[in-house]
């Protein structure tokens, strides 16, 4: 019976939950931080330069937010705007977004800062409302481009002469391939899901890893799984965190093995693969080249970019109907499968296009 109620528990999924406890367990300073020193007894407190703890409020978490919330605590709105500013336009207003202390640099707009943050805390905290306001401004609609003058005098883009241009997030290079394929799967909260990876990294915890299979494995990156001993490659190739501590800033790397990943991640393949089969359905070749350009990259395609992929095109063809083995890996990796009855050595060569543009700047690139 007791082996029966396990085995059903076992089933149930679990979801921890933190509440205060009746008596607040007595904290201590530990001596050269051992456990087994304790020294002098601390109290739950707010730093008194930021904002006085008011004696209203019950020093538990609760107490805690009210106090974060404070229309005179002066800090946490502006930490709030600057974040959604570093998010949109690559840098904060106070660039290093992890650090509003003294060792930290000072706003390069200080006006702007606190009126974004007034406005943020009357709005009701309205996160939504801030992010339409930053991208419909004129600061972020700039174009990217800028004379190399200027660029040599402000290459950091602290007094925002120009809009953003930075290389996106692991997890919005892969999404936005799911999402021009249209293979990206839309579902909102559910479970974990377990995309591709190469065989054999969780054995090093004595563990298996079975990647999922159908709608699932298109799932956005938020849902991606995530072990901390042995995060996903994909992402972390393009510098996502392992999770193991709180990261405001990430760095910001450009390694050949970059390249690698989207040349050979199958979720990458798979997606050329879908934008190569829209190709093959559209008779003008350099239509087609140009449609696929534009979902990828948000822009329209340079007519010297369309010469030279539409160039490519051709010579693919021509060598994937010479060679046809070489088609395999181009139409075979992955789950998802084009029609049989479309032209093979076409939809290999139209793949090969689809996933140059992927690799291009211009779509890994957000400006």
């Amino acid at each position: 019976m007791r082996e029966r109620l396990t085995d059903s528990m076992e089933t149930v999924p679990e979801l921890m939950v933190m509440q205060e406890m009746p008596k607040p367990r007595k904290t201590f300073l530990l001596q050269r931080g051992n456990y087994d020193t304790p020294g002098e007894q601390v109290f739950p407190n707010t730093p008194e330069s930021i904002l006085p703890f008011p004696k209203n409020l019950p020093k538990n978490r609760y107490g805690l937010a009210l106090w974060l919330t404070n229309p005179k605590n002066p800090l946490t709105a502006r930490v709030a705007v600057n974040r959604l500013w570093q998010n949109l336009l690559g840098v904060g207003l106070v660039k290093t977004s992890d650090d509003f202390g003294n060792q930290g640099e000072m706003p390069s707009h200080p006006e702007l800062l606190d009126w974004l943050a007034v406005t943020f805390r009357e709005s009701g905290w309205n996160i939504k409302k801030m992010n339409k306001m930053i991208v419909l401004s004129a600061t972020y609609r700039q174009d990217s481009q800028t004379a190399k003058n200027t660029r040599e005098k402000d290459p950091e883009n602290r007094l925002l002469a120009r809009g953003p241009a930075y290389r996106m997030s692991a997890e919005m290079i892969r999404d936005n391939a799911l999402m021009a394929s249209g293979l990206l799967n839309r579902k909102i909260g559910g479970k974990s899901v377990k995309p591709y990876q190469p065989d054999g990294l969780w054995e090093i915890n004595s563990m298996t890893y079975v990647p999922d299979s159908g709608a699932a494995i298109y799932r956005r990156s938020l849902y991606v799984i995530v072990k901390r001993s042995v995060p996903n490659p994909t992402l972390a190739t393009f510098d996502a965190p392992s999770r193991s501590y709180c990261m405001v800033r990430r760095q910001s790397t450009n390694t050949p093995l970059q390249a690698l990943v989207t040349l050979n991640d199958p979720t990458f393949i798979e997606a050329s693969r879908v934008l190569g089969a829209q190709m093959c359905q559209i008779a003008d070749s350099r239509q087609g080249i140009s449609q696929v350009y534009r979902k990828l990259t948000g822009r329209r395609i340079a007519k010297a970019e369309l010469e030279l992929l539409n160039t490519m095109q051709q010579a693919q063809v021509k060598k994937f109907r010479q060679q046809p083995a070489k088609q395999k890996g181009w139409l075979t990796i992955g789950q998802y499968r084009a029609v049989k009855s479309m032209d093979q050595a076409l939809l290999a060569a139209n793949t090969v296009v689809a996933n140059t543009i992927l690799n291009s700047d211009a779509s890994l690139t957000k400006r």
